[in-house]
């Protein structure tokens, strides 16, 4: 009697076992480019047009702005600005879209300059992987107030990257 369900569990354990064993890349990573984008990117952030809508920081267009992207292997970003007091790092996810392209979407706080919370920017950019050492970028935001109503949309920023060494 016991050799009736020893012989199937023992099958089932053995394909559980195999399973188990043959680990299987994350959504998005299955091919070599989506292996390259993983790491600690020196990003620089040019706002090329300065509108009302569209108010380029500074006020002047193309000032390079710093940040350092690090794209996580389990597609998740980490963005860290270098240029203001009043916002926090960002946070949010990428997937790999095609051949050397993948989409990032982050957000990150706004404060006012007494430290309250002014509101949060969602970032989407459209990342091309020109080596693997290299990308460019044209990304767009949301802004929202504190209360996580959108007031605004917008405007195109230019990302140039170099891999961190």
């Amino acid at each position: 009697m016991r050799i009736k369900w020893f012989l199937p569990a023992a099958i089932g354990s053995a394909v559980l076992l195999v399973l188990l064993a043959t680990q299987r890349p994350a959504v998005g990573q299955d091919n070599e480019e989506a292996r390259n984008l993983p790491g600690t990117w020196n990003v620089t952030l040019r706002f090329s047009d300065c509108t009302a809508l569209c108010p380029c920081p500074g006020g002047v267009p193309n000032i390079p702005i710093p940040a350092l992207h690090t794209y996580l292997k389990r597609e998740s970003v980490l963005e860290i600005p270098g240029g203001t007091l009043f916002r926090g790092p960002g946070l949010g996810t990428w997937e790999h879209v095609g051949d050397h392209d993948f989409t990032a979407h982050f957000r990150f706080f706004i404060f006012n300059p007494d430290g309250s919370r002014r509101g949060s920017e969602v970032v989407t950019s459209h990342i091309d992987l020109s080596s693997p050492d290299t990308f460019e970028a044209a990304a767009t935001f949301d802004l929202f107030d504190a209360a996580g109503n959108m007031t605004g949309q917008g405007c195109r920023i230019n990302e140039t990257a170099t891999r961190f060494e």
